[in-house]
């Protein structure tokens, strides 16, 4: 700076005895010095890092605690499984459910209706077969057979005698 020529930085409006344009050239000069000095060390250089990466923004905490979640559970239902299994095959064999299941159709009534329909239906032929009497009377087609038979071996036995 030149020091021939008055200080005008921070030119005095109204000038009172606390101004003082001295110290703060001084203040002034030792910064622009320093500022010197630095801009005359600097070397140019091309930046070529990678542009800022945040870890928030490529670690998803939020998802890596909803795995974990899903992880524990799956993990304490097969525990679960393991100890009911374990406890099936120590223990004596029996039934845990009683409960009788009716099915839940809509047609039930129509079903049923049918059923008892188609009961009847048989019922009544098994009546009309144990009612029925036979066309041929049995007693005299056994004797017939009889007399047949008792001549018929009579024939072989006279047959046999003349040869």
């Amino acid at each position: 700076m030149n020091s021939s020529v008055d200080y005008l930085a921070y030119p005095v409006i109204v000038s009172n005895h606390r101004q003082s344009t001295s110290f703060r050239k001084k203040l002034d000069f030792g910064h622009y010095v320093f500022h010197k000095n630095r801009i005359q060390i600097v070397k140019p250089t091309v930046d070529t890092k990678p542009p800022v990466v945040y870890k928030h923004h490529i670690l998803k905490l939020s998802k890596l605690q909803g795995e974990q979640k899903r992880i524990d559970k799956i993990e304490y239902e097969n525990k679960q499984l393991c100890q009911k299994i374990a406890n099936a095959h120590r223990g004596p064999a029996k039934v845990d459910c009683w409960n009788e299941y009716s099915s839940k159709s809509l047609n039930r009534e129509t079903r049923n209706r049918e059923l008892v329909r188609i009961t009847m239906e048989n019922q009544g032929i098994l009546k009309r077969l144990g009612d029925c009497k036979p066309h041929y009377d049995l007693r005299s087609l056994e004797l017939d057979w009889q007399a047949r038979g008792y001549s018929v071996i009579f024939l072989c036995t006279h047959s046999l005698r003349s040869e």
